[in-house]
């Protein structure tokens, strides 16, 4: 069970208020990044942190909201239902002056609309993006208070791209047109996980409203994992072609198959058409088959270098850049006539 556990391989990452109570934070490693200006910023250093967790740190979450802090979560506030509206994430992304951070609310409830990248093709979204967070970060600027990534509960963090549906953050995270810093890469995967996050029943978000958060799914993580494939399952073409992507992907339904395994329990089919999927899916298998020594690293996948790193994908590195461009081509088609529809 404990090599089960250690399956789903999201790269989650986390916005914690420094000093807080009782935090998952103690599982990761706080990042260092340049800010918009180019000055160093550690995170560290102020009221807010950005934490990357690994994969058994995120089933130790996992776990432990199924206990006892999870049922007193759910005593307070209002529960947050991934199927509602995005108004009701809101809370989960202050912003500096208050204004609601519609766009990356709306993704937490359906990750696939579009607003800011509507019509757009991914060049265009990355250059709308560029221009939205430039427009953001002068208006900072002009105010005689600059960005300050390490700003309380990472408000500035949400106020930067806080317009950004989930396709023009994707394009920040991926750097499109290489125009977007490593920080402002790391900001956009962070809430992009924070958005897989409240929507899985996972709280990622300010300490402050943890206790606003019910989960969803009562403590179920195999329901959790089914979860996380019908979110991705409903991102952008873009995305779905991506590494990252894939590796999630594959990495929710081997979790949610060896959790049903595990149980004794039926599991229902989440076998993805996507051929790089199918590809890691083979081999995170074979840390089920292989044991130990094919177990798994825990490290964020982004890349293929990364993936190729991975000791449980051995043997399996010369079906990559087919599996690669066969994705990047299935998704191609679909986001053409997408945008096509749109324009």
């Amino acid at each position: 069970m404990s090599t089960i556990m250690t399956a789903y391989s999201t790269a989650l990452s986390l916005k914690v208020t420094s000093g807080a109570a009782s935090s998952p934070s103690k599982a990761g490693t706080a990042a260092t990044a340049k800010d918009g200006a180019g000055t160093a910023a550690s995170t560290g250093s102020g009221s807010s942190v950005m934490v990357t967790l690994s994969m058994q740190a995120q089933q130790t979450m996992i776990s432990a909201q199924t206990g006892s802090a999870q049922a007193t979560s759910q005593t307070q506030g209002t529960a947050a239902k991934p199927s509602g509206a995005g108004a009701a994430f809101q809370r989960y992304f202050p912003t500096r002056d208050g204004a609601p951070a519609t766009a990356l609310a709306d993704a937490v409830a359906n990750p696939g609309q579009e607003s800011s990248s509507a019509g757009k093709t991914l060049d265009q979204v990355g250059a709308d993006a560029r221009e939205r967070m430039d427009a953001v970060y002068k208006a900072m600027e002009a105010s005689g208070q600059p960005f300050d990534y390490n700003s309380t509960e990472g408000r500035d963090w949400n106020s930067l791209m806080g317009s950004l549906d989930r396709r023009s953050l994707y394009a920040v995270s991926s750097n499109t047109g290489g125009q977007f810093t490593k920080q402002e890469q790391d900001i956009a995967r962070t809430l992009m996980a924070q958005q897989q996050g409240l929507a899985t029943g996972l709280y990622h978000g300010p300490t402050s409203q943890m206790g606003s958060y019910t989960d969803p799914y009562n403590g179920d993580v195999g329901a959790k994992y089914k979860a996380a494939v019908s979110f991705l399952d409903k991102v952008s073409g873009d995305e779905k072609s991506s590494v990252a992507w894939a590796g999630s992907r594959a990495a929710a339904q081997v979790s949610y198959q060896w959790r049903m395994i595990g149980n004794n329990e039926p599991a229902e089919d989440l076998s993805s058409d996507n051929p790089l999927v199918n590809l890691i899916v083979s081999a995170m298998d074979t840390v089920r088959t292989g044991g130990a020594s094919r177990g798994m690293s825990g490290n964020p996948i982004h890349s293929a270098d990364d993936l190729k790193k991975e000791r449980w994908f051995k043997g399996f590195e010369s079906q990559l850049d087919g599996a690669m461009k066969q994705a990047k081509e299935m998704y191609r088609a679909t986001s053409a006539a997408t945008t096509a529809a749109a324009g």
